[in-house]
């Protein structure tokens, strides 16, 4: 019995599982309502509480599982939240750039376009401020012509 449980071949009955026949062995003694007492009666309560601690240690199993699914798929649903967000950032970034650069070059041709109406204007004032210069010499002219008659 000893070699048995030592190396339990895969047909060998585990410890456990010779509990839970004993337990059910002694569950059909018990069928007269009596408790047995003794050596059967500790063995028939170790084989129940196992049997009770392997059923519930199979239900905590299975929600370990759920849990663990729902944290995988909640991580995958985050991180696919996460990407959507980085990528509609990184559109708008881009989308922005684009605008900035259209934008700057409009603003540089219509500074080029001012620059050269302030380059013209500058002409004209020079040109307006000889044209002065030439009537206040004719001015002069005239009225040393009108102060000589």
């Amino acid at each position: 019995a000893q070699a048995a449980q030592a190396n339990p071949g895969p047909r060998s009955p585990t410890l456990a599982s010779r509990f839970v026949s004993v337990a059910a062995m002694n569950d059909s003694m018990m069928s007269t309502n009596k408790k047995p007492t003794g050596m059967k009666g500790k063995v028939h309560d170790l084989a129940t509480t196992l049997q009770t601690q392997n059923e519930e240690l199979g239900i905590e199993k299975g929600h370990m599982h759920t849990i663990k699914t729902e944290n995988a798929s909640s991580t995958t649903g985050m991180q696919g939240q996460l990407n959507d967000i980085s990528r509609y950032f990184k559109d708008d970034i881009q989308r922005m750039e684009q605008e900035f650069a259209v934008q700057r070059r409009l603003q540089e041709a219509e500074n080029v376009r001012l620059q050269q109406q302030v380059t013209q204007l500058k002409g004209e004032k020079t040109s307006i401020h000889q044209q002065v210069i030439a009537l206040q010499r004719r001015i002069e002219e005239i009225e040393e012509e009108i102060g000589h008659e």
